[in-house]
C-alpha cells in the first residue's frame, strides 16, 4: 500500500467512521500522491510529497480552523530549533 488512497489506512478510517469513533474528530488523510516521485533526499521527497512538517503542519492548523499558514517548520532538535 505504501501509504496510498484505498489501503489499510483507508479500511481502518471507514472502520472508525462506522462505529462513530470520528464523530467527534477533525481527521484528514495525508496519503503518497499516486505517482513516481524522483529519487532525491527523503527531505525533499517529503516535500514533494506534501508529507512535510510544514505540510502537516498546515494541514492540521486547517483542519482546527486556524487561519495562519506555517512556511517553515517549528521542529525543535538537540541543537536548537530546526530552519
Amino acid at each position: 500500500e505504501e501509504g496510498s488512497v484505498g489501503g489499510f489506512g483507508s479500511f481502518v478510517m471507514t472502520h472508525l467512521a462506522k462505529t462513530g469513533l470520528l464523530d467527534r474528530v477533525r481527521f484528514r488523510p495525508m496519503t503518497l500522491p499516486d505517482r513516481f516521485i524522483d529519487h532525491n533526499s527523503q527531505e525533499a521527497q517529503y516535500h514533494e510529497a506534501g508529507l512535510d512538517a510544514v505540510a502537516i503542519t498546515n494541514t492540521a492548523l486547517e483542519a482546527l480552523g486556524v487561519g495562519i499558514s506555517m512556511t517553515q517548520p517549528l521542529l525543535k532538535t538537540a541543537n536548537g530549533p530546526k530552519s
